[in-house]
């Protein structure tokens, strides 16, 4: 009998032992997961593209979450990121039920940290002013001379030039030529006092010229558009210059045949006031650029439904990870607008010089001007790029001026357009070259429309055939809990 009592007496004391290390055990089991669930979560989202692995293209035909980018590995992408808050924000089905599965039905919170840059500052464009434009024919002969006591060797007084180069060495006091060609465009701003004349060929008249007279101050173009016009130059102590147009030796001019327009006007430009583009690391970033949130099964984004959510569940657990995270932003047209201001349209990387017949078109019809900034950043390379196209009143020919600071370095293009409606720029104008061998990190805005309704970008060549995307750091933050 005793033996019988002391058998059931050690049934029950294991028996209790048992269901006590059960308890333990499952426990340790619930809390084990409990402390996984962000970290098991986080690997399937940046180490695998999800299901379709392009889904980005068709959010709704996600079956499972994954945002690494399949040409890219070990990088996560942007353009899933950016397909995945805009089906958050739709309230997608298919995305509700592939959250669900990827958290086991647990309530959770994402948040992406994005490296940036941010443009500060202000951008003011002056247009010019047109006062004159006359067209040189077929043929003709051209003459700029200073209106008072013209001679040969004497040479008109400008503030500057662009292009400066030499092209020709010159002889006696005119050291330097310039050969400017088909497509291009001589600038030169008169010196206060330095008003000049242009004389041309008499519209068909077999007379004398016809002569312009230039005010004083101005901006003067001499586009070229067939045959070539040589322009001697002369660099001044005072770091102003003298100009010989169209370039003479030992008092003979020399002659070349043209056709072109030339225009003038009051100084206009582009110039940035305190501009400056900072480049913002993610893990300085405190406010998530995007967030999805879920809870019982539905999206959710009021930040105190989310606390009092979190306040109910008996624990929370918290995971970060920091990845690369790959970027290219390419479309060959967008359509902008003032309230989509600033307009991000171009990131990523140039790997190869890019060929000079690349070019983009602004088109815009309204009297007014639109900006364009660029930073660039590469293996020997800092700056950026303001660009001002516009139309006036007075002349509504489209013309665009570039001012672009690369390397401390500051350089001033001016360009013409026989449109009204559009104007053509050359990539590498707006960019700057990339040397064969180094990189080229790019970003391109929309900054700034005046007057302006909407404009037209066309890449009209295809640049992205030269890009691949940017690498920069994410961090992802993830709280996972349970208010069942």
């Amino acid at each position: 009998m005793l033996s019988l009592i002391i058998v059931i007496m050690i049934l029950g004391m294991v028996s209790t032992t048992s269901t006590a290390m059960k308890n333990e055990i499952t426990t340790m089991v619930g809390w084990y997961e409990r402390s996984n669930i962000g970290d098991n979560m986080l690997d399937l989202i940046m180490k695998t593209p999800g299901s379709p692995d392009n889904w980005e293209t068709n959010p709704s035909s996600m079956v499972q979450l994954g945002l690494e980018n399949p040409d890219y590995p070990d990088t996560i992408d942007y353009n899933k990121i950016e397909a995945l808050n805009e089906a958050y924000q739709n309230n997608d089905e298919a995305l509700k039920e592939a959250l669900s599965n990827l958290s086991l039905g647990k309530d959770f919170s994402l948040g992406f940290f994005l490296t940036r840059i941010e443009i500060e500052g202000d951008v003011t464009v002056v247009p010019p002013t047109t006062e004159g434009s006359v067209d040189v024919p077929s043929g003709g002969h051209l003459s700029i001379t200073p209106v008072r006591g013209y001679a040969y060797g004497r040479g008109i007084y400008a503030e500057w030039i662009d292009p400066e180069r030499v092209d020709l060495e010159g002889v006696g006091n005119i050291p330097n030529v310039i050969n400017i060609s088909a497509g291009e465009t001589f600038v030169f701003k008169l010196i206060e006092g330095g008003s000049v004349r242009v004389d041309v060929p008499g519209g068909g008249s077999p007379g004398g010229p016809v002569n312009y007279e230039i005010p004083t101050g101005v901006t003067v173009h001499i586009e070229v558009e067939t045959g070539y016009l040589l322009i001697g130059w002369a660099k001044l102590d005072n770091g102003t210059y003298e100009l010989w147009i169209p370039y003479h030796r030992q008092g003979q001019q020399v002659r070349t045949t043209w056709e072109g327009t030339v225009w003038w006007g009051q100084q206009g430009g582009v110039s940035s006031s305190d501009l400056v583009i900072k480049y913002i690391y993610a893990t300085e970033v405190v406010h998530a650029d995007y967030n999805i949130t879920l809870i019982n099964g539905e999206f959710v984004n009021d930040p105190d439904e989310i606390k009092a959510s979190m306040d109910r569940s008996p624990w929370v657990t918290y995971s970060e990870r920091r990845v690369p995270m790959s970027k290219m932003i390419y479309s060959s047209q967008y359509t902008v607008t003032p309230s989509d201001l600033p307009k991000e349209m171009y990131v990523g990387t140039l790997t190869t010089t890019v060929p000079d017949y690349m070019s983009f078109k602004i088109e815009f019809s309204d009297p007014g001007y639109v900006v364009l900034v660029a930073w660039l950043r590469g293996t020997n390379v800092s700056g950026y790029s303001v660009l001002a196209a516009y139309r006036t009143e007075e002349d509504p020919t489209m013309k665009a001026i570039i001012n672009q600071t690369i390397n401390g370095n500051n350089v001033v293009h001016y360009y013409s357009s026989p449109s009204p409606d559009y104007i053509v720029i050359p990539w590498n104008d707006f960019l700057t070259t990339v040397k064969q061998g180094e990189s080229l990190d790019i970003y391109v805005w929309v900054y700034k429309m005046k007057d302006v309704n909407v404009m037209q970008f066309i890449d009209l060549n295809g640049i992205n055939t030269l890009m691949k995307p940017q690498v920069s750091l994410a961090v992802l933050r993830l709280s996972v809990w349970d208010d069942s």
